[in-house]
């Protein structure tokens, strides 16, 4: 699946008059709630969902704990989060400055150059379709559809209303369509409800 991106004007901070370079943004695709992502790790990872959760809150736990008391805290290839601070006042020497004119600032995430280069390496970067484009005539046939489908599905284990649209290039309310009628057909599985949809190869189940 792609990450799309679109260009967008920089703004003349300087006020020069002069027109800007455009810039590149990642365009979200979604948030993951905490129970989704559970629920994801748990499907792609072979852990059960309870086993996950329960890590995943005595991590966040321990973190809050050792952050709080000053520590730098490394996870893996992840990175290394540490707490900065803040004056509440303007102080220009040492003695100025008493305990309760310092607070929390925020809490910092660097990444470790091994993080950045997995996500760089698995990173597929597509321009974002322009809103309002007229749909194409040339559309790719439900066969091909289907046998991209399948590849993805090989290599992801499952798939998303919106995950569907965009390998496809279809609408939509057209990759409703398709879902539906390949799980009529005996190809696809459904799983989850509401939002948390996917759908699976059925015949490798």
């Amino acid at each position: 699946m792609s990450a799309y991106y679109d260009l967008y004007e920089t703004p003349d901070v300087q006020n020069t008059g002069e027109k800007q370079p455009l810039h590149a943004r990642i365009v979200p695709s979604g948030t993951y709630s905490q129970k989704e992502f559970i629920e994801r790790v748990s499907r792609y990872q072979h852990f059960p969902q309870n086993m996950v959760d329960g890590v995943l809150g005595a991590v966040i736990d321990e973190l809050g704990n050792l952050l709080a008391r000053g520590y730098i805290v490394e996870l893996g290839e992840l990175g290394h989060l540490s707490v900065s601070l803040k004056c509440t006042q303007k102080v220009m020497t040492k003695k100025e400055i008493r305990s309760e004119s310092i607070c929390f600032d925020n809490v910092h995430l660097r990444t470790s150059k091994n993080f950045k280069l997995k996500v760089r390496r698995e990173m597929r970067l597509e321009r974002v379709p322009k809103s309002g484009r007229t749909v194409s005539k040339t559309e790719i046939p439900v066969e091909q559809r289907l046998q991209m489908l399948q590849e993805f599905l090989k290599k992801n284990g499952g798939i998303t209303r919106i995950e569907y649209s965009r390998l496809t290039g279809v609408a939509r309310l057209k990759a409703v369509d398709d879902l539906n009628t390949f799980i009529q057909e005996g190809k696809l599985r459904k799983r989850g409800a509401g939002r948390n949809v996917f759908y699976v190869w059925k015949l490798e189940e």
